[in-house]
């Protein structure tokens, strides 16, 4: 049931959500309107035009989908469209760089070491795993501020293309999303210079789940879900020449990357990185479900006056069944190449889950990084920033109902943790 928002707005966000209404009604910069915002990238740019259309199709459905469904206000579809254009902008700089509207061959990623992939669902430990991993000197994570800004910022300052720049582009607006959403970091804390998800590069073909994520967008989704593998394919390509671009040819270290939702196109990466090592993780569907519905619907609150528990517990229940039961199934061709880690063992035993990975990627284990992921673990203990707390009752769902929607997931989980304990 659809009905206005509980949350108390902080200050801040109750004064911005006035200027975004004005700034609305003054200027087309500030709309959701996509003709207006690819104009406003090329004019950040200064290119005459996009090489390719491949992303247009895509851009349409999520705009006319966010207009249609999402009901945001006004402070939520000025940040949309901010979003929309740093979007087209990172576009523009990596067809430039590309010399075309996609990538080809010779742009994609073909690392020399093994990448570890984690394609855990969310919640089940993934986020420390990821901060393990690239805590060790050898490794190679994808910085948020990487991700976020690959080439250059979407602004007008001379020096918008240097390290500099781009790292202050992301602290600032990972700051302005903690002012206006407070509780977020509670659930999943974000560091503008840390190892972040590959959403970030992702959402720059403008294919992405993460969008059904932050917004209330079905028909955008179930539009994602027809699309085929040559579909899947392509924009897999366009990350992996965005994830090339940023590697600039290094072969000395492994890159690490993360992102829950690449669970359900293990085939795919496991073809186009044929040396690519899986790590899938494991925790109790309920708890998974019922954090991940916590934090849907918080991170929908920033952007939105409605609240819809029920919703969003249907949304993501739906959501992590269709990427547990896909997973399970291509998991399944890939023993060779993938690791099984239990959320109670990263919590018991964290370097021991870290030595495992290492031996299936034939990584070297080094002092050097056991130094650095101990001194990760004691600057992070569990619930420094407070306890979770969230109940599946809260979006209505039970228990039973969530085991049954993701069987495959729960029967592995219950074998896995009967193995680990």
């Amino acid at each position: 049931m659809v009905h206005r928002s509980p949350i108390r707005r902080p200050p801040r966000y109750r004064c911005l959500q006035g200027v975004f209404w004005l700034a609305e009604r003054c200027s087309w910069r500030h709309r959701l309107d996509v003709a207006g915002m690819e104009r406003q990238a090329l004019e950040i740019t200064g290119r005459a035009s996009f090489v390719g259309s491949a992303h247009r199709p895509r851009l349409d459905r999520l705009v006319e989908c966010i207009r249609g469904e999402a009901r945001l206000n006004a402070l939520g579809r000025v940040a949309a469209a901010t979003t929309i254009v740093r979007m087209l902008v990172n576009r523009l700089c990596l067809e430039e760089i590309w010399g075309g509207a996609e990538p080809s061959a010779a742009d994609l990623l073909h690392p020399e070491r093994p990448p570890i992939v984690i394609v855990g669902l969310p919640r089940t430990g993934t986020t420390v795993l990821h901060k393990l991993l690239a805590a060790d000197p050898t490794a190679r994570p994808l910085p948020l501020w990487e991700a976020a800004f690959p080439v250059m910022t979407p602004s007008r300052d001379p020096a918008r293309r240097t390290p500099e720049a781009r790292q202050t582009a992301a602290v600032r607006t990972i700051a302005q999303t903690k002012q206006v959403a407070p509780g977020l970091a509670g659930i999943h804390d974000m560091d503008p210079l840390g190892a972040e998800e590959c959403y970030w590069l992702l959402m720059n073909t403008c294919a992405d789940f993460i969008f059904a994520v932050r917004w209330r967008v079905p028909g955008y989704e179930a539009w994602l879900d027809r699309l085929t593998e040559f579909d899947w394919d392509g924009i897999y390509r366009e990350y992996l020449g965005m994830l090339r671009v940023l590697d600039g040819g290094q072969t000395e270290r492994h890159w690490v990357l993360k992102y829950p939702f690449h669970a359900a196109r293990i085939g795919t990466l496991a073809r186009l990185i044929p040396n690519a090592i899986f790590v899938q993780t494991y925790r109790d569907v309920g708890e998974v479900v019922g954090s991940f519905c916590s934090l849907l619907s918080t991170v929908r609150a920033i952007s939105s006056e409605t609240s819809d528990p029920t919703g969003d517990g249907a949304d993501t229940l739906r959501m992590l069944s269709r990427f547990a039961g896909t997973s399970e199934r291509l998991a399944a061709g890939l023993e060779d190449r993938l690791v099984r880690v239990h959320y109670q063992q990263l919590l018991t035993d964290p370097l021991a889950v870290i030595r495992k990975v290492y031996e299936r990627a034939g990584i070297e284990w080094t002092r050097a990084g056991g130094e650095a992921m101990t001194c990760w673990l004691a600057e992070n203990p569990q619930g420094r920033r407070g306890r979770h707390r969230y109940s599946l009752e809260q979006f209505g769902l039970d228990d039973r109902g969530v085991r049954s929607a993701c069987a495959a997931y729960d029967s592995q989980e219950r074998s896995l943790a009967e193995r680990s304990g």
